[in-house]
């Protein structure tokens, strides 16, 4: 049996469709999952809850092999930052808990490239690039950051986990969450894009990596980079403004008042 948290987001859908087609046992936690449709059938266990909710966890955790933990907040709005630190760092730490005390044999963290320290200008990131806290940094990235702490503080504890740090994740589904929100607001007109390059991957190679990292003979702490390309902000967001019959944003926000 492999739990999946934030089965009910935009990476979680395509991480349980990965598990379901290669005929896994799934359970998911999906908070009032009384009160919401579903997308899967029978074959998908749901127990109600969240990651905040210990109890909840706790049973969710009862004869679980595995854990695939892709539950988090992404807001960089200044009215969201409790809420994201709270979600992103105190769930995962509570996560954390449940798997060792339920005696999870794996557990995968789904991180950010957030969480991955920045290199010198012009020079790609790798999984050994430093983590830099005296550089500007949004909240979201520093939660990530936080909750990455937290695994490593399980690993220390006795649990084998390891995380994947995938870029901007890009694939079908609703506009209204996660990373595709970036196309409805480009469709809304978008006047205004950030400086500088991010790397993109699809949604189903990262289920596809979190599931092979389930059996994966790698050792505990290791974290894997996912991106399948770099591109310029102006030209990813042109390139969706185009698609859309928009015109592309024409201004850049300076790094500083973007993180602030």
């Amino acid at each position: 049996m492999i739990l999946v948290t934030g089965a009910t987001g935009f990476l979680g859908r395509f991480v349980v469709d990965e598990l379901l087609s290669n005929g896994r046992s799934v359970r998911v936690l999906v908070r009032d999952a009384a009160n919401r449709t579903l997308p899967w059938g029978e074959g998908v266990e749901v127990i109600d809850g969240d990651i905040l909710d210990v109890m909840a966890l706790a049973q969710a955790m009862e004869g679980v092999e595995a854990v695939i933990h892709a539950a988090a907040m992404v807001s960089f709005q200044k009215k969201d930052r409790e809420r994201v630190r709270q979600v992103n760092e105190e769930g995962t730490a509570r996560v954390v808990d449940a798997c060792l005390a339920a005696g999870v044999r794996r557990l995968v963290h789904v991180s950010s490239i957030g969480a991955v320290g920045r290199s010198p200008k012009g020079e790609a990131i790798t999984e050994q690039t430093p983590w830099q806290p005296e550089q500007a940094q949004s909240t979201y990235a520093k939660s990530k950051r936080r909750a990455e702490m937290e695994v490593y503080r399980g690993i220390a504890e006795g649990l084998d986990a390891v995380m994947v740090n995938p870029g901007l994740i890009l694939g079908p589904g609703d506009w209204t969450q996660g990373t595709p929100r970036i196309f409805a607001t480009v469709a809304g007109g978008l006047r205004f894009r950030n400086h500088g390059t991010n790397g993109l991957v699809g949604a189903a190679d990262v289920a596809r990596a979190c599931h092979l990292l389930l059996d994966a003979e790698v050792p505990a702490g290791e974290r894997y980079i996912l991106v399948a390309a770099n591109q310029d902000y102006g030209q990813f967001l042109g390139s969706i403004a185009e698609a859309l019959g928009k015109r592309p944003p024409r201004w850049v926000i300076p790094r500083p008042v973007a993180i602030a």
